[in-house]
């Protein structure tokens, strides 16, 4: 019996070109280094910045003030309880129920949980601590008695597992840049909150304000609110400022926006620019300008950090890089002094060495081995795979002679459709297989002429068919001789050629 043959043949695709996105790098990993400077944090699992907040409530005299767009950690509601149970003035800014509810359509990521869990904890406070909100409000900070020994803290995270699970940093302040933060609550609790908590689920419009509060000072805590733009100013000078290097991290871009067309501006007159940013749909325009302008871009499953390092200062703020934050709402950022400037840039360029994700616009299959999510996709369900090889099993090929299955043609290859998996190379396989009798195949057998005596003794000329060995058939005009075992082979091959047949199993 004649084997089949085994047969591949690999077309190669490294020349193809992958969607414009986020390439994995490395697996993603939390932050564990919480303390790259004194008074500086990165938010990590083991809650230093977190125990420093709560730290801060429990030592209040005086007055808490404490902003957040959302506010949900158990443990920084247990210390605003117990400051309040002991005669300490609680106040709090946070965002309103319409805001957070928006965000939940809006926002890759966003829980409902979470909303659940911030209105619940505004429902314990309400009637112990003073709480106004406004549509918004998203600056997130601490201070705590203002007017006797100041201290303060600014987070880029929201008050709620945040402090915990996201890549975030906070920053403390004393002194004179704590009295300053809150003189921005104040303003914004008397000029720009628009609702106020008067007992459990219950709000009620804001009362003008019996006066109006000076201007904050912005030399060293700059802000954006209603009628101010210190924020938005100090981000984009120092942009403009910078010659060697600028380092932003931001989980908001927005294309359109003033700041990030000055990253791009520093980008082509040569400054290298670096942003970290979060993996997401809201951010695919921003990145593709600020990449086509020569920027390296790097993100986190979980960044959500605010700040910006460069030659001509360090800024860690509570506003994105778009519209709805250094243009519009309530946020902050504190210009920080050399040192903790060198614990900033030191956490950014660490962060670039860890994150698990780097933009890139044009990308072949041949420069990138494993996940990749398109720039228009969500990591949770838009991750594609570029793997090394595909085998795809063809059907069996079926040659046009049991003794030459060697050059039997190939198949037709068709290339795999496009889609969520993209492979460097296709592996075709498939067999050759020697062509079989068919079904309804006559034997066909040889005539043969032998001697045959007759009554009188002579002899006659008899013809008899007798069969073929190896056997022969025949279909219509067609021929076939059957090879029954290799050692059959050449026998077959000469009564195939006497035949003008061809050599086939059964």
């Amino acid at each position: 019996m004649i084997d089949p043959i085994h047969r591949h043949h690999i077309l190669d695709l490294g020349a193809e070109p992958l969607p414009a996105g986020w390439f994995r790098q490395r697996p993603t990993a939390p932050d564990t280094e919480e303390r790259p400077a004194p008074g500086l944090w990165r938010v990590g699992p083991s809650g230093q910045f977190l125990r420093a907040l709560v730290a801060g409530i429990d030592a209040a005299v005086e007055v808490v003030l404490v902003a957040s767009f959302l506010l949900s950690d158990r443990s920084l509601a247990d210390a605003l309880l117990r400051a309040a149970s002991r005669g300490v003035r609680v106040y709090v800014l946070t965002a309103s129920e319409q805001r957070v509810a928006r965000l939940i359509a809006e926002e890759d990521g966003f829980e409902a949980r979470m909303s659940d869990e911030h209105k619940r904890l505004l429902a314990e406070l309400a009637g112990k601590v003073l709480l106004r909100s406004a549509d918004h409000f998203h600056a997130k900070f601490l201070v705590v008695d203002p007017a006797r020994t100041p201290q303060a803290w600014l987070s880029t995270a929201n008050f709620n597992r945040a402090l915990t699970d996201s890549v975030e940093l906070g920053v403390a302040l004393d002194g004179q840049a704590a009295r300053d933060l809150a003189a921005w609550f104040a303003w914004a609790f008397w000029q720009e909150a628009e609702r106020e908590l008067v007992e459990r689920n219950r709000l009620r419009a804001v009362d003008p304000p019996p006066a109006s509060p000076a201007a904050p000072s912005a030399t060293q805590v700059c802000a954006t609110t209603r009628s101010q733009t210190s924020l938005r100013d100090a981000t984009i000078d120092l942009v403009t400022r910078a010659r060697k290097e600028v380092w932003i991290s931001s989980y908001g871009l927005d294309v359109d926006h003033a700041a990030v067309a000055a990253l791009i501006a520093a980008a082509r007159r040569g400054v290298v620019v670096t942003v970290l940013t979060r993996p997401r749909p809201n951010v695919a325009a921003a990145v593709a300008a600020l990449a086509a302008a020569g920027a390296k871009i790097l993100a986190h499953d979980k960044l959500h950090a605010k700040a910006i390092v460069c030659d001509a200062g360090a800024l860690v703020m509570t506003a994105n890089l778009e519209r709805h934050g250094l243009d519009e709402g309530f946020e902050v950022g504190v210009r920080l002094p050399a040192f903790r400037a060198g614990g900033l840039l030191a956490t950014l360029r660490q962060w670039a060495a860890t994150f698990p994700w780097e933009y890139a616009a044009t990308r072949t299959r041949r420069e990138h081995l494993g996940e990749l999510c398109p720039a228009d996709a969500r990591l949770r369900d838009g991750t594609h795979q570029v793997v090394a090889e595909e085998v795809l099993t063809l059907a069996d090929v079926t040659a046009d002679d049991a003794l030459d299955l060697t050059t039997a043609p190939p198949p037709k290859f068709a290339t795999p459709k496009a889609g969520p998996r993209h492979t460097r190379a296709v592996r075709y396989e498939w067999k050759v297989v020697p062509p079989r009798l068919p079904a309804k195949a006559a034997e066909l057998k040889r005539p043969t002429e032998r001697d045959e005596k007759v009554e009188d003794g002579s002899l006659r000329k008899v013809t008899t068919h007798m069969p073929y060995d190896p056997p022969a058939y025949q279909l219509g005009e067609a021929r076939f001789v059957v090879l029954r075992t290799i050692g059959e082979r050449e026998r077959a091959r000469k009564l195939a050629e006497l035949l003008k047949a061809k050599v086939v199993v059964s």
